[in-house]
């Protein structure tokens, strides 16, 4: 059973300002400008959101689009939003899918001409989220069966002898790189987490729990708990000296997924690693004194560079406010107000509007494009998504 959440501070989470970031500084300027008439989501946008020319898009940009335009289309049943997803998803299927050996290609122009033909597991995680989501707003059960099919193709080509991820492929499914990470099972965790979702698939939340259990069993360090983010091919965590290090942002991500799993009928022996994760995110990385959270950390739990990155806050955000609430962590409500306020005063464009993907710690912010193949605001969607249903909730 789901815990009443605990009576918030009114001026810690504002649910009312995340919903209207969302709906009007994030999701109808993805929907204007990375929308093309073939269906391609151009990722690539500068600081004023004009698309950069670059035009491409990857696996991963095209399916976290997918589940942006999804909650647009969720939270204002808007027909540009629908049309966004129904053309996005197509683009998808029939342009980055390899009719010939299976599984997605990883970027590919408007045109359709594959420009990356490598197999990427992180991608395909992408792939079922992207059409999960699309599925369960639009209502279209061919998008689940696809995704299925990359569900199936990850199994068959992705999963190793160790019960891990291989990272990358060729076209042909021969691994490719010398190192692993775990980020490609978060997302895949993630992923499974949306397919179980859906009316008739509740047994895919099995096979997620099998994705986690592989994470918390094998790679979890028994001695501090703490998370390697990166491992030789055998799954031997990576040093300081071979560029092992522990993600910050990683342990808020995984804190909440976990958290969410309970909430969908896992064992609550699942939010106990929830809560693991929670404490030592914000033990390394979380700066009492200006705010925000820090990005790296060195294998031992010492930051690496006073360096912070947008998603890091937002996923901070998330799980704070998730915990805060939903968890009664009365502790956790000091923490997330001064976060809020860092990455308000810090990340977000008071001029333009969304939000800058990096801040030096001398304070600058080197580049504030909007977008790129990897930053689509994913992670400031699920934020603002979280915040509002927590919303919701005192409601009631």
């Amino acid at each position: 059973m789901t815990p009443m959440p605990a009576s918030p501070k009114k001026e810690t989470l504002d649910s009312a300002w995340f919903k209207e970031h969302l709906l009007s500084e994030i999701l109808p300027r993805w929907l204007e400008h990375s929308v093309t008439s073939e269906g391609l989501f151009l990722p690539h946008l500068d600081r004023q959101w004009r698309p950069r020319g670059d035009g491409y898009g990857t696996l991963v940009s095209q399916s976290r689009l997918l589940y942006n335009f999804s909650i647009g289309y969720e939270l204002t049943k808007k027909e540009e939003y629908l049309h966004a997803i129904e053309s996005g998803a197509n683009f998808l299927i029939e342009k980055f899918r390899d009719e010939e050996y299976g599984g997605w290609f990883w970027s590919c122009n408007r045109n359709g001409e594959i420009l990356d033909s490598r197999k990427d597991s992180y991608g395909h995680a992408f792939v079922i989220f992207g059409l999960s989501h699309a599925c369960r707003t639009t209502g279209n059960n061919d998008f689940r069966m696809v995704a299925l099919e990359a569900w199936d193709v990850v199994r068959k080509y992705f999963v190793d002898e160790h019960g891990g991820l291989r990272r990358q492929t060729t076209r042909k499914f021969k691994e490719h790189g010398d190192t692993k990470s775990q980020n490609p099972m978060m997302h895949l965790f993630e992923a499974l987490l949306a397919l179980g979702s859906l009316e008739g698939m509740k047994h895919i939340l099995e096979e997620a729990r099998k994705v986690a259990d592989f994470v918390l069993k094998r790679l979890v360090r028994p001695g501090d708990r703490m998370l390697p983010e990166t491992y030789s091919l055998d799954w031997r965590e990576l040093s300081l000296d071979q560029c092992g290090f522990v993600s910050v942002g990683h342990a808020f991500e995984w804190a909440y997924l976990l958290s969410s799993a309970v909430e969908k009928g896992f064992p609550n022996e699942y939010l106990s690693h929830a809560q693991n994760f929670l404490e030592y995110g914000l033990r390394i990385g979380y700066d009492p004194i200006e705010g925000g959270v820090f990005s790296q950390a060195s294998p031992d739990g010492e930051i690496i560079t006073r360096r912070r990155e947008w998603w890091d806050q937002c996923e901070a955000t998330r799980a704070l406010s998730h915990f805060a609430m939903l968890r009664k962590r009365g502790d956790l409500w000091e923490p997330l107000e001064k976060i809020i306020a860092f990455f308000k005063k810090y990340f977000i464009d008071s001029e333009f509007g969304g939000w800058y993907q990096t801040l030096e710690p001398d304070g600058t912010v080197p580049n504030k494009d909007k977008g790129n193949e990897w930053k689509v605001d994913y992670h400031a969607v699920g934020m603002c998504m979280e915040a509002i249903r927590l919303g919701a909730y005192v409601k009631r």
